[in-house]
């Protein structure tokens, strides 16, 4: 009331100044109106860094009823059946090469230059891993489990194609990109397992790529209720443990890139699990060989702590093809013999299965479902000076 008869606000008083009655009863009002407001609400916040990240894969046996797809070896041999090589050159083409598996001459074996520039574009032999539509497609098997973890995308419940998710048990889950890698070997396993591809692709991009963090801010985080989600990275690697999983509690400076300042998401946490309430879109930068940049449209993600402390954490949405081709097709004849055997044939089921950006001339979609695994552990996010220093005072 004092404060709304002179005029002035409680920020305005200072000890310097004169003293009449209207100010001294602006000070005893604003004196009592502390005592009697009680403390100022606060939101609380916690960040956690990422310390694995893979596909979700649900894989369990019988789950391709007829059989795996072949391996790299194998698929090869189907491959020359292909270009339409005789079978009697066939068989000298792979009994050479089986003599000098050992020391393989990149630039002279035959069996690897045919594997190589097996596309064909106006008759002419190119880069096979370049230009993959340019190869005949080799039809490899998609995965047909009925459970997959992920979130209903597209909000139109159960379809035909659609999962359920093993854990969440939510319906009408979309996750194309199950279908795609479920019946290559080196794409299978379990959540948390981490497939043998998954492992090695982590294993070679873990100190080089750019440390994730997920910021969860609310009211109390100890209580449901509505939260925010803030995705973004730091300007350093994760720094781990010498089990290589990330170190807990240690500070990291936020990047300050101005095209993650949108990945923000309106959440709830509901018995201990936080998601995302509003899906939107997600731009990240990991790791810049392989994964030079991560995008997801309609970004859904769910996030529980688990006995051990460590947060596990579903991220989903739609993904470009060509992200995801990225990473198999540009390692060449490498990815083909080590961690995505036969690229082309990936590429082809990616097109077949992409369930999401219709190319406004063709038709053809050019995103599809998917789901990663994500473990990430308390820590410290810090604003960044000018300097380039943390601002440590602004954060705790």
């Amino acid at each position: 009331m004092t404060q709304a008869m002179s005029g002035l606000s409680c920020a305005t008083i200072r000890p310097a100044a004169p003293k009449p009655f209207k100010i001294m009863a602006l000070a005893l009002g604003c004196a009592l109106g502390s005592i009697f407001a009680g403390p100022a609400s606060a939101e609380e916040s916690q960040t956690y860094v990422m310390s694995r990240f893979w596909h979700a894969a649900n894989n369990h046996e019988g789950d391709c009823p007829t059989g795996l797809n072949p391996r790299y070896k194998d698929q090869w041999a189907k491959n020359l059946v292909d270009l339409g090589i005789p079978p009697k050159d066939i068989a000298r083409i792979l009994e050479k090469d089986a003599e000098d598996s050992e020391g393989r001459d990149f630039e002279n074996n035959e069996l690897l230059k045919l594997m190589i520039t097996r596309g064909r574009i106006d008759g002419k032999a190119v880069n096979t891993y370049a230009h993959p539509l340019a190869v005949t497609d080799p039809k490899l098997k998609p995965w047909s489990g009925k459970e997959a973890y992920g979130f209903d995308l597209d909000g139109k419940g159960v379809t035909k194609t659609s999962f359920e998710d093993p854990e969440s048990h939510e319906k009408g889950v979309k996750h194309e990109l199950a279908r795609v890698l479920g019946c290559n070997d080196e794409f299978r396993a379990r959540l948390r397992e981490g497939s043998a591809s998954a492992l090695f692709l982590w294993t070679a991009i873990k100190d080089a790529a750019p440390a994730w963090t997920f910021t969860v801010t609310g009211e109390n985080l100890k209580k449901d209720g509505p939260v925010t989600i803030k995705v973004s990275r730091a300007m350093e690697g994760v720094k781990y443990n010498g089990n290589g999983t990330a170190r807990a509690d240690l500070t990291y400076r936020a990047d300050p890139d101005p095209r993650t300042d949108h990945n923000v998401y309106k959440g709830e946490i509901k018995n201990g699990v936080i998601s995302v309430t509003e899906p939107g879109h997600l731009f990240m930068v990991q790791e810049p060989l392989l994964f030079p940049r991560f995008t997801l449209e309609k970004f859904h993600a769910r996030m529980k702590m688990n006995a051990q402390g460590v947060m596990e954490i579903l991220i989903g949405g739609y993904q470009p093809i060509a992200e995801i081709y990225h990473w198999c097709g540009s390692g060449s004849i490498d990815a083909d013999t080590n961690f995505c055997a036969e690229p082309p044939g990936i590429y082809h089921l990616l097109r077949k299965f992409a369930d999401y950006d219709p190319d406004p001339k063709t038709g053809q979609n050019r995103s599809i479902s998917t789901t990663y695994y994500i473990e990430a552990v308390p820590a410290f996010l810090a604003p960044v000076k000018p300097d380039g220093l943390a601002n440590i005072s602004s954060y705790r």
